[in-house]
Formats: C-alpha cells, sequence, structure tokens
C-alpha cells in the first residue's frame, strides 16, 4: 500500500476541513500589514481574511515573502526522519521561486534520508487551482497510485486548470510593478477592470478588460461555461477578496449551468491577495486555459 506525506504551500485556497481530513502539510508562508509580519501555518479565517482586506482598505501596506529554505529543510526532514516520502506541490514557478527552493531542500534531504523519496511538483497554479491539484493528489494518494505516477499525473494535468480573475483596483497590482502607474490611474477613473487569466507558463497575463464589475464578474463566468472540461473532475472553485456578494452571484449563475458540478467559495489567501487588493475574484476549474 502506498503512504506518502503530501505538503502544499500555504497559498493554497481550499476548505481547512479538507485540509485536515485529509492530512495535508501546509508549508508556512509569511506576509507583511504595514511593519508587522505574521506567519501562515494554516488556512486563514475568514476573521482574519476579513481582518487582513479591512487594513488593506484601510491603506496599509501589505508583502509577501517566500518560503525560505529553512522552512522547507525543517518540513521535509522531519517527515523524512520518520521514514515517511513525500509529494510536494508547489506554487506557480511563474509567481514565485518557491519551486526552485523546494527542489534544492527535497536533493539535500534526500541526501542525508538515502532511502526517502521526495517529489516536488510545479503546480503551475495558484490559490484555487492549487486546490484542485491537491484534491486530485489526495484521492490519487487514497487509491493507492504510487507517489512517482501521482506527481507524473499531476504535472500533464496542471496546464488543464483554468484560472479566470478580474480585480477591482489596479493600485495594488501598480504597487507590485505589474502595471503603470498611469495605467492604474486611467483603469480606476474610467472603471475598467482588468480580466486575467495564468498562462501555460505559469504566470499572470491580462487576456481582456471590462467596464464594472458587473461585466467582469459576467465575463469570468461565460469564461468558464466555455472552457470546462466535464469530463474532468466536477469540481469549480470561485475565490474572492472580501467580495462574497460577487463569489456568491457567480456560483449561483454556475450552479444554474452545472447543476451536477460541486463549487465551493473560498476566502483568497493574502499571499496573492497581498498583490492583488480586495474585490479580486477568480473563477477555477478544469478545462481549456486557453480559451482565451
Amino acid at each position: 500500500m502506498e503512504n506518502y506525506t503530501i505538503c502544499i504551500d500555504a497559498s493554497v485556497d481550499i476548505s481547512s476541513d479538507y485540509i485536515r481530513e485529509n492530512h495535508i502539510l501546509i508549508l508556512p508562508m509569511k506576509y507583511m500589514l504595514d511593519e508587522k509580519e505574521y506567519v501562515m501555518r494554516d488556512r486563514l479565517t475568514e476573521e482574519e481574511l476579513s481582518a487582513f482586506y479591512d487594513a488593506m482598505k484601510a491603506g496599509s501596506l501589505t508583502r509577501t515573502s517566500q518560503i525560505t529554505p529553512y522552512y522547507y529543510k525543517e518540513t521535509f526532514g522531519a517527515e523524512a526522519a520518520k521514514g515517511n516520502d513525500i509529494l510536494y506541490l508547489s506554487l506557480s514557478s511563474g509567481l514565485s521561486n518557491t519551486y526552485s527552493s523546494a527542489r534544492t531542500a527535497a536533493s539535500d534531504i534526500m541526501d542525508e534520508y538515502p532511502g526517502v523519496r521526495i517529489e516536488v511538483v510545479d503546480t503551475l497554479a495558484g490559490t484555487g487551482g492549487m486546490g484542485l491539484l491537491l484534491m486530485a493528489a489526495a484521492d490519487a494518494r487514497d487509491k493507492d497510485v504510487p507517489l512517482e505516477k501521482n506527481a507524473e499525473w499531476l504535472r500533464m494535468m496542471s496546464h488543464n486548470i483554468c484560472h479566470w480573475f478580474l480585480v477591482d483596483d489596479l493600485i495594488y497590482l501598480k504597487r507590485g510593478g505589474r502595471v503603470s502607474a498611469a495605467a492604474a490611474v486611467t483603469a480606476n477613473v474610467l472603471n475598467i477592470k482588468p480580466i486575467l487569466k495564468i498562462a501555460d507558463d505559469g504566470r499572470l497575463v491580462s487576456i481582456a478588460k471590462k467596464r464594472g464589475l458587473a461585466k467582469a464578474g459576467a465575463f469570468l463566468v461565460d469564461c468558464c461555461v466555455n472552457a470546462i472540461d466535464q469530463s474532468m473532475p466536477g469540481e469549480i472553485i470561485v475565490v474572492h477578496a472580501a467580495a462574497p456578494d460577487m463569489a456568491r452571484h457567480a456560483a449561483d449563475l454556475l450552479a444554474a449551468r452545472f447543476p451536477d458540478v460541486h463549487i465551493q467559495i473560498c476566502g483568497l489567501s493574502p499571499a496573492i491577495g497581498a498583490h492583488t487588493g480586495p474585490g479580486m475574484m477568480a473563477v477555477i476549474h478544469w478545462g481549456n486555459r486557453n480559451y482565451v
């Protein structure tokens, strides 16, 4: 019987109950509110997420930092010392250098514990996309799929995760250097909401612009309707940053269109929310990520 520990970044957006019930190990991540540092060792509660986005709305500056090699070696080493093999799902290499750091740490730990296997998977995903791959990984483990075959399948299927994002206020992307100050001001004055996706290389790319949140939200739903592959696992994750009403409306529209698909709504972790700001929403599912 195959038995290995599944690890994932704290940036994953999925139910805390799922993480606990499936014995998923979380790699801590750090974020800053002004000058105060916080460490996410688990999914934040709804109250903690609300406090984070309220602080952003009030003008607090936010930053994130990557998982340090120390955390990787500490986590991988503790599991290896127990004789446990490890499957690690990393935040997209197009969004962070954590994948590279994890591979280095995994190599060091396997040298230290020659009998232990560690597979590091670049999810080419973020937020709920990592959640979809996590559920697939845990399901395969429970069906006794060997570690290497599970990792191989995840790498192949990572290209079938669709992320459709909208951003409410470009000031946060401007602070991160992702758009110019002029573009951010112009978009906000004209009420333009950029639509983004995660491309095949795991990077965020702009795909459209819509005027107003209603049209932007409707566009995300349309993308899902046209790109979804219902032969794949039946799951849609709607992620939001302090925008529960907008997320619920999108989920209701999708539920009417896909009554047999399980839809969950999840708050966006600070790992991504620090860069997109409050009001962000994403619709994430299995399908054709190159529909748009």
